[in-house]
């Protein structure tokens, strides 16, 4: 993979645990362990942190500004009860499941994020996939509540919604297309769906978008 790769871990077993997987992936591999979100500040484009989702905080202002302008990817570690900080899902790269972490998940999850492709683990979406929707309309109503979208998800969630594509969503919000890709990667992890069209499903049975 060639990659270096930060670890920010806050369970030693844990870290223990996925520095075994990445070693197995591959010997020559760069791996750190980092206990501070500040020790982001040194590191430069490419690079790639794995985080779980306790050892996050807010991410300060000049270390967001690194992760937008210098290519750092982001891919956070969760668990299904787990509420990622808002700051972190924005540069997100990726999110994959604990209960579905193994060196091959690891793998692809690393290769999608390296390739620019935004990763949800399969276990994120078989939870939404197969999670019951006989819920009465206070269980919906509360269950809406939980999920924060930001406006401009709430804008490029209705866009697509229409049928618009990732460019002419772009055209019409006027941001980039990478923005909106990066929009839409962050709408499909906190909707828990692996597409666009079920994301928009789930998001209409849930409250979260009226048409």
């Amino acid at each position: 993979m060639q990659t270096e790769i930060a670890l920010m871990i806050e369970d030693d077993i844990r870290r223990y645990s996925i520095k075994g997987m990445l070693r197995s992936l591959d010997s020559q591999l760069r791996v750190q362990s980092i206990t501070d979100v500040e020790d982001l500040s040194v590191f430069c484009d490419g690079q790639l942190v794995i985080s779980d989702s306790n050892a996050l905080g807010s991410v300060p202002d000049e270390i967001a500004e690194k992760l937008r302008t210098q290519n750092i990817n982001v891919l956070i570690l969760v668990d299904s009860a787990d509420v990622v900080e808002q700051s972190w899902a924005d540069h997100a790269n990726g999110f994959l499941d604990w209960a579905d972490l193994r060196p091959e998940t690891l793998r692809e999850a690393i290769v999608d994020v390296k390739d620019g492709r935004f990763h949800v683990s399969a276990a994120l979406a078989r939870r939404s996939v197969t999670a019951p929707d006989r819920a009465g309309d206070d269980t919906t109503s509360k269950r809406a509540s939980m999920i924060a979208l930001t406006g401009r998800e709430h804008q490029v969630l209705r866009l697509i919604a229409e049928g618009l594509s990732n460019r002419q969503v772009a055209r019409s919000l006027s941001i980039s297309e990478h923005g909106v890709k990066r929009a839409v990667g962050i709408i499909l992890a906190k909707l828990n769906c692996p597409n666009r069209t079920l994301a928009v499903v789930r998001a209409m049975e849930s409250g979260l978008l009226v048409m």
